[in-house]
């Protein structure tokens, strides 16, 4: 696994940890977000990624962090780190 990838796996691993915890206080808001890492978690299973795919999720996932900067701020850390690591491996 390259070192891309792996910063990407820890990423969403940090992230699902945060999830489980927002699901029983928010579970709206687990939801929302778990349907804007599907692309992230195909690319580390290795699905090929579309260009306008790419465009949408990452900036719904750009949108999610400026959505709950304030009232989830480690939440939002963690998404910042999800993206920073697709932008590492160019998507």
């Amino acid at each position: 696994m390259s070192e891309h990838h792996e910063k990407l796996r820890q990423a969403l691993e940090n992230l699902g940890a945060q999830l489980d915890e927002l699901r029983e206080l928010d579970p709206a808001v687990a939801e929302h977000l778990d349907a804007n890492l599907s692309q992230a978690r195909g690319v580390l299973a290795g699905q090929p990624v579309e260009d306008h795919e790419h465009r949408s999720s990452l900036e719904q996932l750009q949108d999610a962090v400026l959505k709950y900067e304030a009232s989830h701020p480690r939440l939002s850390e963690y998404l910042g780190s999800v993206i920073d690591a697709l932008g590492q491996m160019g998507i």
